[in-house]
């Protein structure tokens, strides 16, 4: 039987990590409207909180599982806003060289924070047209890239990002591979910030390859498959972004509906509820079977590691569910969701995001399908 109870370690953590979220709210509106202005790494207040994401890495079986508490984790930083107390110390592409980079390579960047750049202008779901290239320099051992990759998160903070690019190598193949880039290193530029919908807070930049060389040491030689498997464990967690952000959309809604009387009443079947509740109630129902989604997906990852569909569909219905849980709540207030004077307008801009990111919901939906009918992606697209 699966239990998705909270043990003490888990309640302990996500407390904190919810009143870091409340602590970090004052800066939503700041961030919203200078969306050119990079959150700090931490905030003032982070100086003497402990970090909830560090801890679960020491607390063994006090805690129901690494994978399950760092959705939670995600779940109640975003209630606050985009704007953590403390960014993450690590990203994509430190996964990337965790799982195919050498003993030379972790050593010397396993520290450093890294992007990852797959996204183009003509490749977006579809990695098989990406068209940057790396050409390789026999005479320098050197190899050279070309091309531009964009909505690239972290881009202007990271220390480097792992660049997903078309080799031709020595033998004249021409594969999908990756690159370590660090910052500073000629022929790579990175763009201005990108004006968003929402989470305006978020470092999101473009980057620019021109004659852009760098030692063959860089080639961390992750395949297309290696680095795709890298989204089955983050693709529940932007769903659990998704979902922190729509939680405290479904909170704010619910308190303001209370004020003028139109509160739940658990006990009692449909009948016996006003329209308004019981559209709130469908709202925390869609919200409920998400958040079960995105921590089955994460179980499994500490359980048996293989997350492929599972994350997909967490992804699918977790981007959906914040989609459909913040355009419901905004019809709920009225004309209160249109005034700067509240965040409602901008948890609902900010939601929008996770249905798009990191594989749109077609995306997943599509790879759901392939599983259940044993179709290749040739067969299905």
């Amino acid at each position: 039987m699966i239990d998705f109870e909270l043990s003490d370690g888990d309640k302990t953590l996500v407390d904190e990590a919810r009143e870091q979220a409340t602590l970090a709210r004052k800066y939503a509106r700041y961030y919203d409207q200078n969306e050119n202005v990079v959150p700090p790494r931490e905030l003032e207040e982070a100086i003497g909180r402990p970090d909830p994401f560090q801890q679960r890495l020491e607390m063994g079986d006090k805690i129901s599982g690494k994978a399950i508490v760092e959705a939670l984790l995600h779940m109640e930083f975003f209630r606050g806003d985009v704007v953590p107390l403390r960014v993450p110390k690590i990203s994509l592409g430190n996964y990337v060289l965790e799982s195919v980079g050498t003993a030379e390579q972790i050593e010397r960047w396993g520290k450093t924070r890294i992007a990852i750049g797959i996204t183009e202008p003509g490749a977006g779901s579809d990695p098989s047209r990406i068209s940057t290239t790396a050409v390789y320099d026999a005479a320098k051992d050197e190899w050279v890239i070309n091309g531009e990759k964009i909505f690239i998160t972290y881009a202007e903070d990271a220390d480097a990002v792992m660049l997903f690019a078309r080799a031709k190598g020595p033998d004249g193949d021409v594969n999908l591979t990756t690159f370590l880039i660090e910052k500073g290193t000629p022929g790579f530029e990175v763009g201005p910030q990108v004006k968003k919908m929402g989470i305006r807070a978020e470092d999101t930049a473009g980057l620019v390859f021109q004659d852009c060389r760098i030692p063959a040491a860089n080639h961390v030689k992750a395949n297309f498959k290696t680095v795709f498997e890298v989204f089955n464990f983050s693709r529940p967690i932007v769903a659990a972004f998704g979902l922190g952000t729509s939680k405290a959309l479904l909170d704010f809604t619910t308190e303001k509906l209370a004020e003028v009387g139109f509160v739940p009443e658990y006990g009692s079947g449909t009948a016996a509820q006003t329209a308004v509740v019981d559209r709130l109630l469908d709202l925390e129902a869609e919200y409920e079977a998400a958040w079960l989604s995105v921590v089955r997906a994460k179980w499994m990852e500490d359980t048996t590691g293989g997350v492929k569909v599972e994350a997909s569909s967490a992804k699918a219905m977790g981007g959906m569910a914040a989609r459909r849980i913040t355009q419901g709540c905004l019809e709920l207030l009225g004309n209160i969701s249109l005034t700067e004077g509240e965040l409602a307008e901008k948890w609902f801009r900010d939601a929008r995001i996770s249905d798009i990111y990191e594989g749109p919901g077609e995306v997943q939906r599509l790879i759901i399908a392939r599983h259940l009918l044993g179709y290749s992606q040739k067969d299905l697209r």
